[in-house]
Parts: structure tokens; sequence; C-alpha cells
């Protein structure tokens, strides 16, 4: 499909956050524009592919266990897709009295030595508080490791040593989206990932009343550092294709031998790996303008030209979040990155005599579909002139 004059090739459907403050389907090949909890605008999520290995992410009475003193409920509360049928989303224990835990759990098959992140839609009920575990992880001095989350006031708690990042997102109707990632022990092929009703911060004992309850739909485990964007199961496990973004045949727009190229984007990464924010190219590695950030978490502007390297530098990306503005404006010997209203790289010295005729434009990838980006594509333009430190800081001033 089409948007604009760009192609988007992704075979799957694709599940963001719409206006209306509920989850909503992308069809295959469809952009999908995702918007904030407020109902402002995102931008355009483009993703690598991901894999859900959580069977049964919206039914936690089917493959889910609980453990003996709790049991699942129906209840109609509207989940973040908006449905508002009855259905297995309730946590609750079994009101045996007394006090003990409450929680659901099922068995994952990973790959031991490799980073997962789990995550699932929480909204408190009688209590507002949560934990997640991954339970026989085998981290190294915490082989099951576990976060706490407040859904009352939106925030992370307490989390044990193997926990190498959680994060709670808020979302329309009080749920919130919690993840934790940690690193499976290279000797451990599955966990548990169980879902805790607790009774507050690092408090998973809870009173056998009956009433102790949450709220539980959309869970999620995949490979990578980051809590991708939601994909539903049932009883297998599901992949979502990556987000194929191109223009083609797009030269008369692209400046050959002088140029700025910019994108705005809200940003999130996945450290430890290249991302392609915006680049044009004749098609091959040996022709290429390109903004990306690199495995080492850096800005980076980069031109190779008839397969010489003439400039590729930057500058550290590590304290980056939220909108980012970026130009990189270029000619020969004059290559100079922009972020946010200030230039932040420039380099003085390559020519572009050699550079091949540049005919495509990809978003949040290189040429061949590699090296995806893993953020929000708000804005894109290109220029055939190298514009002025003026135009270029004015360009990309929030």
């Amino acid at each position: 499909m089409a948007f604009g004059d760009f192609t988007v090739d992704r075979n799957f459907t694709k599940w963001v956050l719409g206006k209306n403050g509920t989850l909503v389907s992308y069809g295959t090949d469809e952009p999908a524009f995702e918007f904030n909890a407020d109902g402002s605008y995102k931008g355009l999520l483009v993703e690598p592919a991901a894999t859900n290995l959580c069977l049964q992410s919206e039914d936690i009475n089917t493959t889910w266990l609980p453990n003996a003193t709790a049991t699942v409920a129906q209840d109609t509360e509207e989940t973040p897709d908006g449905d508002t049928t009855n259905k297995y989303i309730k946590v609750v224990d079994d009101g045996r009295t007394g006090s003990g835990q409450a929680y659901v759990y099922q068995t994952i098959t990973v790959s031991g030595g490799a980073q997962y992140t789990a995550s699932v839609f929480l909204k408190k009920d009688v209590l507002d508080w949560a934990a997640l575990q991954a339970n026989g992880a085998g981290v190294v001095g915490d082989a099951s490791p576990i976060q706490y989350f407040d859904l009352d006031n939106g925030v992370t708690g307490t989390g044990s040593a193997g926990i190498q990042d959680a994060t709670i997102e808020a979302y329309p109707n009080d749920w919130y989206r919690c993840s934790i990632t940690w690193t499976q022990g290279a000797g451990d092929t599955s966990f548990f990932f169980i879902i805790y009703v607790a009774d507050g911060d690092n408090d998973s004992t809870v009173d056998l009343d009956g009433t102790s309850s949450i709220f539980v739909w959309g869970a999620q485990v995949e490979t990578g550092p980051i809590a991708t964007s939601y994909i539903p199961t049932t009883t297998a496990s599901v992949t979502r294709a990556t987000d194929d973004i191109i223009l083609t045949s797009a030269s008369s727009l692209i400046g050959q031998t002088e140029g700025t190229i910019y994108v705005e984007v809200d940003w999130r990464v996945a450290s430890a790996t290249n991302q392609i924010l915006l680049m044009i190219s004749d098609g091959t590695n040996n022709n290429r303008i390109s903004i990306f950030n690199s495995s080492v978490s850096e800005l980076s502007m980069a031109v190779n030209a008839n397969g010489i390297s003439i400039s590729n530098q930057g500058q550290s990306s590590t304290a980056y979040s939220g909108i980012q503005k970026i130009a990189f404006a270029y000619n020969t010997d004059d290559f100079e990155l922009y972020r946010n209203g200030s230039s932040i790289s420039s380099d003085t010295s390559g020519s572009l005599a050699s550079l091949a005729t540049l005919t495509d434009v990809d978003l949040g990838q290189t040429f061949g579909g590699a090296l995806q980006a893993n953020m929000w594509i708000r804005a894109v333009a290109l220029f055939d002139t190298r514009l002025s430190d003026a135009e270029c800081q004015s360009l990309t001033t929030l």
C-alpha cells in the first residue's frame, strides 16, 4: 500500500494506540500511525519484526494457570482494545480466608543467554499493586527476577537485581502497560511468566477474602530490550513482520551534489543496535547518505560515495528522549549534523564527486530493509540544497 509517495510492505496487521483512546489494528501493508494517551499525534511507528512467545495473550483462563490460592474470573471491564464483552481478565484470590499469594503463570520456552522483555496491560481493581516475575530465568545472582508496579500512581516499585529495565506506560481508562527486561541464564531454556496481585510495594502477600484482584490483558514475551507494539496470540506464538517503508525513483527529489535531509522522531531505541532513521541511496551500500543511531548510542551522519566512506561521525545519544528534530546538511567539504536547534557535529573534508545518482528514500531502515529503527517517525523532508546554518537551526528548533 502507498501513503503519499511511499510504499509500505508489512505482511501482517499491527496494533497501536488510536486517536480515540483504544488500540486499533492497521491491516497488512498499512502505515501504523499512533497517538498518545491524551489523543495527541505520536508518529508513524516503525519497528523490526518481533514474535510474541506468550500464548493466549487475552484469555488468562486458557494455557495460563492460577496458583492454589487464586482463581481467574470473567468481567466486562473495557480492555485497551475497547472490548466490553464478558471475558477472563481478572486475577483474584480464592476467598479461603487468611493470607497468601494470588497469581497466574505460564511456562515460556526461550533460548538460554538471550535478552527478553515481558509486558502486559494491567489495571487496578480492589488492589492497586502488581508484580511481574521471570521465575526460573536463571539470571546470575537472581534466579527469578521480579518487579513491582503501582497501578494507582503509574510508577515502578521495587525490582530485584536481575531486572535490567522496567517500564510502566499509561493508557486510557486507567490501564498501564508494564514491562520487565532481563537476560536469561545461559543454560536456562524456559521460565514461568508470573503475574501477581500485590498488596503493596515488594509485598505479594494478600488477604484471601475473595476481593484481592487486578485486571490482566495483552501479555507478551519477546526477545530484545524493549516491549514493541502489541501482538495478539491464541494457541501459538505470532510474529509481526517488519515495517518496510520506501520511496523509489525519487532522484528528482534528492539533492545529488548537495542537499539536506530532515527527520523528526519520538525517540525510542534498543541499545547495542544500529538503527537507521532516514537514508537516501542508489539502492546499494556503495552510494548512500543517512542519519542513524549507532550500536554505541551515537546519533550520526554518514556518507558513502562509490564504496568509500566520506564522513561518519556524530554525538552521544544516551540522554535523548521525547521529540528529536534532526537535519543532515551535505556538500563537498561541508557535512553538518543538527539536532533540536544546534549543530552537534561537523566535518569539513570529503568530496561528493564520485557519488552516483541517488534514487531511493528509506524510512527507518537501510536500502535493503535492514537495521530497522524502533521509534516513531513524525516528519521527513528532503531539500536539494545545503541549507544554511541558520536555516538548519530554525528547521530543527523544538
